[in-house]
Order: C-alpha cells, then sequence, then structure tokens
C-alpha cells in the first residue's frame, strides 16, 4: 500500500513540475527573453522527433488529456509493441547571478506508449525503475495524435 501511494505522488509530481514553473511566475525577467520552463519533446519509435510542446497551452492540454486519475498499475502484456515516447523536461531555477537565456533544462522523466494497448511505462531514469500504468482509452488515443 505504501508503494502504491508513493508511486501516486511521484507521477503528480511529474505532472505538477511539468505545470508548475512558468516563465510568467519569475517577475525580474521579460517573458519574451527568458526560455520556457518545461518542454515535452516526442519521439516515434524509430526515435524521429515528432513535436516539442513548450508553450502553456499545450502542455495544459497534455495535462488533461493525460487523465491521470483513470491510471492503474498493471503489469506490460507480452507483445506490445512501442508506439512512441514522451521525455519530459524542466529548466533549473534561475538564479540571481545567471542571466535569462542561461538555464539549462533537465530530464524529469520518460513516458513509453505503446500502439493499440492503452498501455503508459514511465521510466523515471533512477536506478532503473520502470512503472506500467494501463491508461484510459482517450489518454492512449491521444498519444496517438501525437507521433501521427
Amino acid at each position: 500500500m505504501r508503494e502504491r501511494t508513493l508511486l501516486g505522488g511521484f507521477i503528480l509530481l511529474c505532472l505538477l513540475l511539468m505545470a508548475g514553473c512558468t516563465a510568467a511566475n519569475i517577475s525580474q525577467f521579460d517573458t519574451d527573453d527568458f526560455s520556457k520552463a518545461q518542454k515535452i519533446v516526442v519521439h516515434d519509435a524509430a526515435g524521429r522527433e515528432k513535436a516539442v510542446l513548450t508553450e502553456e497551452p499545450d502542455i495544459d492540454e497534455f495535462v488533461e488529456a493525460m487523465d491521470v486519475e483513470g491510471w492503474r498499475l498493471a503489469e506490460l502484456p507480452k507483445g506490445l509493441t512501442e508506439a512512441g515516447s514522451l521525455t519530459l523536461w524542466q529548466a533549473e531555477t534561475v538564479k540571481a547571478y545567471m542571466e535569462a537565456g542561461d538555464a539549462d533544462f533537465w530530464e524529469i522523466c520518460t513516458f513509453r506508449f505503446y500502439e493499440n494497448g492503452g498501455y503508459l511505462t514511465i521510466d523515471t531514469g533512477l536506478a532503473d525503475i520502470e512503472i506500467t500504468f494501463a491508461i484510459p482509452q482517450n489518454a492512449s488515443d491521444y498519444l496517438q495524435t501525437l507521433i501521427a
């Protein structure tokens, strides 16, 4: 039970990090000069970049479409083919001594999704931990449109 609670907290943390820090929240910098605080890079199964979501409305749409409340832990069925992946990035916190454009992005986690499956695997990058979820059909359909 504790593992599920921690897992749920981790997933929510990833999604909150995507939606939380934007240039509009950092008043001392001009929003035109400051790079976006988050991005989502979409790749197809062959590793080709298909899209980069950086605009706040696009990221808000992504978060809403993922319907996280409908996710449940599951085992990945055998025979599913990976359709693509999403890598979530966040900009480091801008410090007083840094120029507005000097903030680097760091990878939060990678979501891998599968064809005809309704499954998603999250790779946290920590100690080879991968977590698989069964996701709602509407979330799976949305992910498929991102790589089309």
